[in-house]
């Protein structure tokens, strides 16, 4: 297991690293882990708390992670060379359980636009630009709803740039369906600038947030 002290958040590279975002999640109370399956990946963000060990005697042993919940997941896959492409897919955030076994501030925490969401994109960014792609890619779902719009703001907010819309009748409607399930507006994002601008971000609210 690596040990990551809060110092090492102040790090001389532009994008946050493996150890970075897992101490990151450890001080908002999470765990993270990443699943691949040949191009596929599945990242998971848990709740954990801290629990002691103790003896017969009532002696402290030490301190172990107990894993709660799963609080949201983010998955997608890697089309590495000639084609470079980072595809996300689905983000799941749990607010229920979030709202349930986190206390206030640590719910405005992790359901603000710098919460849990950031960790899993990140790390989807990370294992991306550590294949070699440089595009990444997804589908802002149109339900129907008022929702639809602002969801699109918020992924340009984070940096994603409208390609098109999926579901208006186009030539490319049908691949675009058969691929992403759905309709909704198509869009693009570069690897590197994501990463960048979200590494220094996480690391800026991090430390914020270590000297209240």
């Amino acid at each position: 297991m690596v040990t990551v002290s809060s110092s090492s958040l102040e790090s001389s590279s532009s994008y946050v690293t493996k150890e970075e975002l897992d101490e990151i999640a450890r001080l908002k109370g999470l765990q993270l882990s990443t699943e691949t399956v040949g191009p596929f990946f599945k990242i998971t963000a848990r709740r954990t708390r801290r629990i002691e060990v103790v003896n017969a005697d009532g002696e402290v042993l030490g301190k172990e992670s107990e894993d709660m919940s799963v609080i949201a997941t983010h998955d997608g896959f890697i089309a590495p060379f000639p084609f470079r492409i980072l595809h996300l897919d689905t983000m799941r955030v749990y607010n229920s359980r979030i709202n349930s076994q986190c206390t206030e501030e640590e719910r405005k925490m992790l359901k603000s636009t710098f919460g849990v969401s950031i960790l899993l994109g990140c790390e989807s960014l990370r294992l991306g630009r550590d294949a070699g792609c440089t595009k990444a890619e997804l589908l802002s779902i149109d339900d129907g709803n008022e929702y639809a719009p602002k969801l699109v703001k918020y992924y340009e907010r984070l940096g994603f740039k409208i390609v098109r819309k999926v579901g208006d009748g186009l030539n490319t409607d049908l691949t675009d369906m058969l691929v992403w399930g759905g309709k909704g507006t198509r869009m693009n994002g570069d690897v590197n600038e994501l990463l960048e601008k979200w590494s220094n971000v996480l690391r800026k609210t991090t430390k914020r947030n270590e000297e209240k």
